[in-house]
């Protein structure tokens, strides 16, 4: 069994039992993708990613409205120490928030990493909206 289809039963399996509102996206191409929109304020992309020759990767993603890009958000971005590699980007109607981290690098379940992750990015955002309204 290759190792992304490894994490991919192991995660299936968690979600299972603790998570049950995400929905796997068939269409992706470069791994295995998961779309959840239980929080109402955002959405929620969990991604088990292989391009190529490359390493297996894990990112959870966290999307935001437009309402977002009024905070110092990419300060706090830039400023926070990590584990993960975080990525923030701007699109014209939301800002995308990201967590990664090789499968080499992981120390935890599929889970263990989405929900650390969300935990870091969710921290990230309210310090965000904290500094916005000092």
């Amino acid at each position: 069994m290759e190792l992304k289809h490894y994490y991919r039963q192991q995660f299936l399996e968690l979600i299972e039992q603790f998570e049950h509102h995400w929905e796997e996206d068939l269409l992706y191409q470069y791994g295995f993708r998961w779309n959840s929109y239980a929080n109402s304020t955002y959405k929620e992309i969990f991604q088990i990613t292989h391009f190529r020759d490359e390493t297996l990767y894990m990112i959870y993603t966290i999307e935001l409205p437009e309402s977002y890009k009024n905070t110092n958000m990419s300060d706090v971005v830039k400023n926070i120490s990590s584990t993960y590699e975080l990525s923030m980007y701007y699109l014209s109607d939301k800002i995308l928030l990201s967590a990664c981290v090789s499968i080499e690098h992981l120390q935890q379940t599929s889970l263990g990493f989405l929900n650390q992750a969300r935990g870091e990015l969710i921290d990230l955002v309210f310090s965000a909206i904290q500094m916005h309204f000092i």
